[in-house]
C-alpha cells in the first residue's frame, strides 16, 4: 500500500481531476480511476489530461498504467477505453456484471472486493466510501449467489 500512496502522491502532483481512487489486484495491482475525465469520458483519449498523464507508466510490482479494454471487456465492463478508467458506480457494477455471467466466480469476486482499497476520495472520508462501496457491491453478489 506504501508504493501505491507514495505512486497516487507523485500523480496528484500533476493533475488534479481525481475524485475517487482505488487500488485492487486484478491482473496485479493497479489503479483505478474515478475522475473528472472519466465521468465525462467519450473515448477521445487523445483529447483526455487523465491520459496524458498516464499514456507512458511503466509496468511492474505496481502499476498506475492504464489497461487497454478489447470488444469483449467493453461489452462486460463498459464502453471506457481502459479497463480502470471507471467511476466507484461502474467499477461496481464491473464485479456484479462478471458474476452474472460467471456465478461461480462470485466468491473470488467478493474476495477481490474485500481486498481493495480506496487511497483517495475528494469526499474526504475514503474509509465511509470504501464501507459504503465494499457493503454495496458484496449485496448485490451475494443475492446473485443465491440466485445460483
Amino acid at each position: 500500500m506504501t508504493i501505491a500512496k507514495k505512486e497516487f502522491k507523485r500523480l496528484a502532483e500533476k493533475y488534479n481531476g481525481f475524485i475517487n481512487v482505488v487500488v485492487d489486484d486484478w491482473r496485479g495491482y493497479r489503479f483505478v480511476f474515478d475522475t473528472e475525465d472519466t465521468r465525462k469520458c467519450d473515448n477521445s483519449c487523445a483529447k483526455c489530461s487523465l491520459y496524458q498523464l498516464l499514456k507512458n507508466e511503466k509496468e511492474g510490482l505496481f502499476s498506475a498504467g492504464l489497461y487497454p479494454a478489447n470488444e469483449k471487456d467493453k461489452a462486460l465492463f463498459g464502453p471506457q477505453n481502459f479497463l480502470n478508467c471507471k467511476t466507484l458506480s461502474q467499477y461496481k457494477d464491473c464485479y456484479v456484471n462478471y458474476v452474472l455471467k460467471n456465478p461461480k466466480e462470485a466468491d473470488k469476486e467478493i474476495e477481490l472486493i474485500r481486498s481493495m482499497n480506496i487511497i483517495y476520495s475528494q469526499e474526504g472520508e475514503q474509509n465511509e466510501v470504501e464501507i459504503k462501496f465494499k457493503t454495496e457491491a458484496i449485496g448485490e453478489i451475494s443475492v446473485i449467489k443465491t440466485k445460483i
